[in-house]
């Protein structure tokens, strides 16, 4: 470390090498991230988001999953990170080794790019030739920690916050194209990478929010490695140039994100435990909190779930006032030191700045570490620098304090894998993942109910569960009165498989007494009282939703099934087309569309929509079992023989005989007749032998 460099060819080659040494030391500590399974926001955003489940790779289905809209909002939701979810999926369906790969790759980009960030500081006037011959080494062993650190795991290994990930290498993207455009020679090269800059910041938004301070970013640069801010006159100029910077973005924000609204984004504090003003309080505590983790990366104090107390004053706890004044104070240095130390106060300045977003005013939870993975690109800079420095100070005079130093920086970096490898490990199930969150933060509630949800998936231990859902509805959470409806939805759950209707729907009316709006729990409750055969009742609930969600396909299929039961085919058929015209491939739809117009004596309607259900859904029994009945009705012998040849055709005698009498009214699907289908089922299956 720290020898001169012989030649332009071996210079010309560092880049390469630094590139193979981060790919190693990346990959190791990931390599049992691989088969982690998915977790949390990875559901909705993944799993159960058909969005973004590619199935043609053609510019329709691509222009589909990628600017699809969050829920009832009219923006685009992150399009960058849905576009790499859609191919995923395309490429690899649910497999997660897949998506892991796609992280992990962009976290070695990142981590390269941030070694040529800094690589290209070096270039810059304020620091042009003061660290010769040693910028590589100290770019890279920048690039190293921060890429090996354990507390960039969330960021990595939890698929979903790849929106975090892109977010970020698009945002460190568009601070090298400026610093690129600033040094350039050519006017022509300084305005194409100017362009790419903002191009690289377009893509940076379009990945995660919180990019939006990226001007705020790149004027910080220019402050402080291209101005002389010896005099005041200019000090003020670049004073005013921020105030005017982060007024736009302020405006911007409001005008794209608020509706044009700047106070609306207080509607988020009445489903939260804390207020604005307690939030806060509390959040320099948190940053303090994620500098000490950064600073002392023990493995056990790193989770997914943080039992962190609210500053419900600044007295209260007593540690407020303290880490407010720290964070001022290390904010001041940060500033009175741009002259002087230039790199230390870019990376103070350029960490507090990106949590400026999600760590003061917005309503979001209070502590995530993948926050992080973004503010800290630069952190390790001026560590390195001094470790750096360290080694050539004392290399000719002290060599047993310059072997510690090597020794030291080696121990560090073996120390920060096997922290992200330890890490990893606590990723690889739900199961490891939440047993490890209660133990690390045993007074919330989150962790506690997503055991109970994985404990009673995997072991089916009904009363066991129950005890886990019953513990998390007393913990703390940061939406108290979501996780309680949440818990009594959970065992409502567990006494819906034991067919205990009556306590089903006693804790679903609970849960909605807390909160009204909690889809899943009415339709639970409406799955329940179908059960009890209260179908008025089921059906005023259903009622309620549509309302709120008129162009729902599958609660106007809801209704239509309920209106069937209750023998209101004609009325059924008003609400099963609308449901068909909204989705027109919902096999659910389908059959119950054909059920209702047989119903209503519309045969030939009934056998052309069950007909589409079999083009759809040709490995499908159940779509032969309607169209026999449908037959059976009409007294279309031929058309029965027509489709019982078919069907002993294509499918065993198990798998019909399993199918015809295993049939269930879950999923809101009309049952079809099995008293009028199996004679002739079983006729004609008893002579295939």
């Amino acid at each position: 470390m720290g020898m001169p460099i012989k030649s332009n060819s071996k210079l010309s080659r560092l880049p390469f090498y630094a590139f193979v040494l981060l790919v190693l030391l990346i990959i190791v500590p990931y390599s049992k991230s691989f088969k982690s399974s998915w977790h949390l926001d990875d559901f909705p955003n993944i799993i159960e988001n058909q969005k973004i489940q590619l199935k043609e790779l053609n510019t329709g289905s691509l222009y589909k999953s990628t600017f699809m809209k969050r829920g009832d909002s009219d923006k685009f939701f992150r399009p960058i990170p849905r576009l790499t979810f859609a191919l995923n999926w395309y490429f690899g369906g649910n497999n997660v080794t897949g998506y892991h790969i796609i992280n992990i790759a962009i976290h070695i980009i990142t981590a390269f790019l941030l070694y040529l960030s800094i690589i290209n500081l070096f270039k810059t006037p304020n620091l042009r030739g003061k660290y010769k011959k040693k910028e590589h080494f100290i770019a890279l062993l920048a690039a190293v920690m921060w890429a090996v650190h354990p507390i960039q795991t969330q960021a990595v290994t939890y698929i979903v916050q790849r929106m975090t990930m892109l977010a970020a290498l698009f945002y460190l993207f568009s601070i090298y194209l400026y610093i690129k455009a600033r040094i350039a020679d050519s006017t022509l090269n300084k305005i194409i990478f100017f362009i790419a800059c903002v191009l690289s910041f377009i893509l940076a938004m379009g990945s995660k929010e919180n990019t939006a301070v990226l001007p705020l970013a790149l004027l910080l640069v220019e402050m402080v490695y291209f101005q002389d801010l010896s005099s005041f006159k200019e000090s003020k100029k670049f004073i005013l140039i921020a105030l005017v910077t982060m007024l736009g973005i302020l405006i911007l924000g409001i005008l794209f994100y608020l509706n044009g609204n700047p106070l609306s984004f207080l509607k988020g504090y009445r489903i939260r435990s804390f207020s604005l003003p307690e939030r806060l309080m509390t959040e320099p505590r948190i940053l303090i909190f994620y500098l000490s983790q950064i600073f002392y990366p023990v493995a056990n104090r790193f989770s997914i779930e943080h039992d962190f107390g609210i500053s419900t004053s600044l007295l209260e706890p007593w540690t407020t006032i303290p880490a407010i004044i720290v964070v001022f104070l290390l904010i001041a240095i940060g500033v009175s030191q741009i002259r002087k130390r230039p790199i230390l106060s870019f990376c103070i300045l350029f960490f507090f700045l990106n949590h400026l977003i999600e760590s003061t005013v917005l309503p979001l939870e209070l502590i995530f570490e993948h926050r992080n993975y973004l503010p800290t690109l630069f952190l390790f800079f001026p560590i390195s620098l001094g470790l750096i420095h360290g080694i050539d100070c004392y290399r000719g005079k002290n060599r047993i304090i310059h072997h510690i130093i090597v020794f030291y920086i080696a121990f560090l970096i073996i120390a920060l894998c096997s922290g992200t490898y330890i890490r990893n490990m606590d990723w690889a199930t739900e199961k490891s993942l939440w047993e490890d969150a209660m133990k690390k933060a045993p007074g919330r509630a989150r962790p506690t109910y997503n055991f109970a949800k994985h404990y009673l998936k995997k072991t089916g231990h009904y009363d066991q569960a129950l005890l886990f859902y019953e513990r998390a509805f007393q913990l703390k959470a940061s939406k108290p009165k979501y996780s309680q409806a949440l818990s009594l939805n959970g065992m409502a759950s567990i006494y819906y498989l034991r067919h205990e209707y009556d306590e089903v729907i006693k804790l679903c009316k609970k849960a909605l007494e807390i909160r009204p709006g909690f889809q899943i729990v009415r339709l639970n409750l409406i799955r329940a009282l179908i059960k009890m055969e209260n179908l008025d009742e089921a059906l005023s609930n259903v009622d309620i939703l549509i309302v709120k969600h008129k162009n729902n396909a599958t609660l106007l299929n809801l209704k239509g099934f309920i209106l069937i039961k209750q023998e209101k085919s004609a009325e059924a058929l008003i609400f099963l087309n609308r449901a068909h015209g909204l989705a027109p491939r919902n096999k659910r739809v389908l059959l119950n569309l054909g059920v209702s117009f047989s119903l209503a004596g519309h045969y030939s309607d009934a056998n052309k929509i069950l007909q589409q259900a079999l083009q759809m859904f040709p490995d499908d029994i159940v779509p032969y079992f309607y169209l026999i009945e449908n037959s059976i009705k009409a007294e279309d012998l031929p058309g029965v023989d027509r489709y019982l040849t078919k069907l002993s055709f294509l499918f065993d005698r198990v798998s019909i005989e399993s199918k015809l009498n295993n049939q269930t009214e879950e999923h809101f699907l009309i049952p079809f007749s099995r008293e009028l289908i199996a004679p002739v089922v079983h006729n004609r299956i008893n002579g295939m032998g």
